[in-house]
């Protein structure tokens, strides 16, 4: 080599930035070789792919396109932002070891993933990235080969401990705090999914469209509830039984109320006795996992719940039952009367307090009640007189309309008015028999069934009410019932239960015995009819 072709280290470099050491473009052996190099450089020092390729170039002299990188990354599945398929591994993963009291720390290609960042993910994942991670949860998308390749490299274990000599590291939240957050962003999950894959439906005016099904499968809940106050305690297990098998194809159809009613059935769990709610917990678990496949966000739900403390199963309930309602308000709309039944039942499970559930009917009230019209003279016509010629379908529509809209305000005014002057008062089984009687001919079937559960769940409470008051109520209410449901109906039955067991107390044995056999004939034809055509 010549002296003027020896470089001077002293001179200031030259514009050439290719290095003087060509071996061509680099081989399959070069990027093995190369990887942990290359990753290091793009992931732990977080380079872009332009410095990367500069680095390797000038220091390493090794030569490739950024069409090259790129197809070497896909492969090695090496992203700096997360992908679906990798996230739906990590909640699987994650989920699997939380069920088992495991805390877990993982790792996708080598790289630490923390909690926050899987977080961030959820929070600001895109409609379609959304979809697609809920669609691989469910088992409906089938992975490609370079995806399966990639999950393979995630791993979550058990966290190593910290050295001593380090600053100790950041206490992990309690159950208490940690369980509820992961809650909602599952609820969150299984909302955003549920709309953009168009299981539910809404009208044009995006209220939200809840199927019509021939019977209310909590009614039974509801009933065992009170076969268990009453002392029949073997009836009230085998109808939770003939429940739970029914409850299968409840989940099949995952409708819009499924998780609001599996929730309030595991509130009419909790106040039957110990281990019911729990059974019915892990009962779900189960089903869920056969139903909908193990990534499935309502299976991940129970996932969660069955490491809840069984005294922290109500509260977690409850703020699952809120979320859920709060989120669906924010895809769709809600009927307000819905709403408010669901607020008075949550109450009665003591999943919400009376001053939550009061400003909840509070402002559905207030909302109803501003997109109220204002009576006119023209929608208010003079008795007797007849209509103006000049009346249209869209007027006679907007009438309709209007009739519906006060019908409502009349309802919430009536929750209201229920909570602030009669719940948990002395007097609020007695009042709830007279709404039973007020709605008596059809006027409001799912009033007059709520009404006739809410007299036989405050009657132990309502301490104004004297037992023979109680058995006058109770016969009314048994007729109205017969007439209302059929002399087969759940709530019927239930009656007859509870009115026997009055009589026995106040001494009326004959009677007594004479209303405990018709409840036995009845309770036998009951169950038979409930395990030929389900609930």
């Amino acid at each position: 080599m010549t002296v003027s072709q020896e470089k001077n280290p002293h001179q200031p470099s030259t514009t050439i930035t290719t290095p003087q050491r060509y071996n061509g473009p680099a081989k399959d052996g070069d990027w093995t070789n190369y990887r942990d190099t290359i990753t290091s450089l793009y992931l732990d020092q977080n380079k872009s792919l332009k410095e990367v390729m500069r680095i390797m170039r000038e220091e390493y002299y090794f030569f490739a396109t950024e069409k090259m990188y790129k197809i070497r990354f896909n492969k090695w599945g090496l992203h700096k932002k997360l992908r679906a398929h990798q996230v739906a591994e990590l909640l699987v993963q994650r989920g699997r070891r939380a069920a088992v009291g495991k805390t877990s720390v993982s790792f996708v290609h080598g790289r630490k993933i923390d909690s926050d960042r899987l977080n961030t993910y959820l929070r600001r994942v895109s409609p379609a990235r959304r979809k697609e991670l809920m669609a691989i949860l469910s088992g409906k998308v089938e992975l490609g080969s370079a995806q399966k390749r990639s999950i393979e490299e995630i791993i979550c274990r058990t966290p190593s401990p910290e050295p001593e000599e380090e600053v100790p590291r950041r206490l992990e939240a309690p159950d208490s705090l940690r369980l509820p957050e992961e809650c909602m962003q599952i609820v969150q999950s299984y909302v955003g999914g549920a709309f953009e894959g168009s299981l539910w439906q809404t009208t044009s005016d995006r209220e939200l469209v809840f199927p019509r099904r021939p019977k209310n499968w909590l009614d039974p809940v509801s009933s065992a509830r009170q076969l268990f106050v009453n002392g029949f305690t073997d009836k009230g297990f085998r109808m939770i039984k003939v429940t739970f098998d029914d409850y299968r194809e409840v989940m099949v159809r995952q409708d819009p109320s499924l998780l609001v009613e599996t929730c309030l059935a595991l509130g009419a769990l909790l106040q039957c006795g110990p281990g019911l709610a729990e059974s019915m917990i892990n009962y779900s678990y189960g089903l869920s996992r056969i139903v909908f496949g193990p990534r499935h966000p309502f299976h991940l739900l129970f996932t969660r719940l069955k490491l809840a403390n069984p005294s922290d199963i109500a509260r977690f309930t409850g703020l699952i039952m809120q979320f859920f309602l709060q989120t669906i308000q924010t895809n769709s709309r809600l009927k307000p009367t819905y709403l408010a039944t669901v607020y008075r039942a949550m109450l009665n499970s003591d999943f919400i307090g009376p001053q939550t559930a009061q400003k909840y009917m509070q402002n559905l009230l207030a909302s109803l009640e501003t997109a109220s019209p204002p009576p006119t003279a023209s929608s208010s016509p003079t008795p007797g007189s007849s209509p103006a010629s000049t009346s249209t379908s869209t007027s006679s529509s907007s009438s309709s309309s209007d009739d519906a809209l006060q019908k409502d305000i009349e309802m919430l005014r009536h929750h209201l008015s229920w909570l602030v002057n009669l719940h948990n008062k002395p007097t609020e089984a007695k009042v709830a028999a007279q709404t039973l009687a007020e709605t008596r001919g059809g006027k409001d079937p799912r009033l007059a069934r709520f009404s006739c559960y809410n007299m036989l769940r405050t009657l132990p409470t309502s301490f104004q009410v004297g037992e023979e008051e109680a058995i006058s109520l109770l016969y009314q209410s048994l007729d109205i019932c017969e007439t209302e449901f059929g002399r087969h109906d759940n709530a019927t039955v239930t009656l007859l239960a509870t009115l026997q067991n009055y009589l026995r107390r106040v001494g009326s044995l004959d009677e007594a015995a004479r209303v405990r056999a018709e409840f036995e004939t009845r309770w036998n034809e009951v169950m038979d009819g409930m395990n030929k055509s389900g609930t």
